[in-house]
C-alpha cells in the first residue's frame, strides 16, 4: 500500500461507477494496484484503487499512476 499525491486533476470512479474529478494536490490513501478493495472486479489487474475523502475510488492504473507521486510506501 502507498500514499500518493495527485500532481494533476484525476478522473476516478466510485464503487457505484459514479464519475468524479479529484483535484491536483489531493492525497490518496491506501493506494493499491490490481484487486484489493472490496467491490472491484478481481479479474482486472490493471486497476488502481485508493481512498480519498473517506470513499474508495478507482480507475485504470495508467490514468492514475502517471499523474501521482508517492508520498509514503508501506
Amino acid at each position: 500500500m502507498q500514499t500518493r499525491q495527485a500532481q494533476a486533476d484525476l478522473t476516478a470512479f466510485t464503487l457505484r461507477l459514479g464519475k468524479i474529478t479529484i483535484p491536483a494536490k489531493a492525497v490518496l490513501h491506501d493506494f493499491r494496484m490490481g484487486p484489493g478493495h472490496e467491490g472491484l472486479a478481481p479479474h482486472n489487474r490493471d486497476v488502481a484503487s485508493f481512498h480519498y475523502d473517506d470513499q474508495v475510488y478507482f480507475n485504470i492504473a495508467e490514468e492514475i499512476v502517471g499523474k501521482t507521486a508517492i508520498v509514503m510506501s508501506a
